[in-house]
């Protein structure tokens, strides 16, 4: 009895996060940002979030431009190390080619 309750129960919810939450994204404009824009020194002046989700942006980019689904996460710890520590001897680098020199 539970299980049957707790779908429409989900299935309401999650309904009710894309209702509310198309609203508020409808309200917000776009920040649309190329990645080709972005210098070492705004990858490493970026902290928490930002600069979790430049790293991620980057790899995934890597990753698709070998074609593959396939990664080592610390060799991704690695490169991202190797990267910021890149950057801060040459942050006004392009953050992507430099990323791209480093991860090959």
């Amino acid at each position: 009895m539970l299980r049957s309750f707790s779908r429409p129960v989900s299935a309401a919810a999650m309904a009710a996060l894309f209702v509310g939450g198309s609203t508020s994204f409808a309200e917000q404009q776009p920040q649309m940002k190329d990645l080709n824009d972005s210098l070492c020194k705004d990858v490493v002046r970026s902290s928490g979030e930002d600069r979790v989700i430049a790293l991620a942006l980057a790899h995934g980019y890597r990753l698709g431009k070998k074609n593959t689904t396939k990664y080592d996460p610390e060799e991704l710890g690695q490169i991202s190390d190797k990267f910021i520590e890149y950057c801060l001897d040459h942050p006004n680098e392009k953050a992507l080619a430099s990323f791209e020199k480093i991860a090959n």
